[in-house]
């Protein structure tokens, strides 16, 4: 694990957690970042920062849909706030 995917990982912690997220990097194997949304505390979700074919650094969902390029931090934090705030839960 390189020590960028960590701080890409950190970067986008920060970033969601002024959108109202709280977040947490689990360390391993594979660094994760894991996402709460503290307005519904059942939507939660985990992002990775992996690099793709090409070399190229990408935030993955944990089931390894792309979310942004790295680079794009706020364009990842906002598709993430997007996708963890637009599930509709059963009642």
């Amino acid at each position: 694990m390189a020590q960028t995917d960590l701080s890409m990982l950190d970067d986008l912690g920060r970033a969601l957690t002024g959108r109202g997220f709280l977040t947490m990097i689990v360390t391993g194997p594979r660094a994760r970042l894991e996402v709460l949304d503290r307005a519904s505390r059942g939507r939660t979700g985990t992002v990775l920062c992996e690099r793709d074919a090409r070399g190229d650094r990408w935030y993955y969902w944990s089931w390894a849909d792309r979310i942004a390029p790295a680079a794009e931090v706020e364009r990842a934090a906002a598709a993430v706030e997007h996708d963890l705030r637009r599930v509709t839960w059963a009642a």
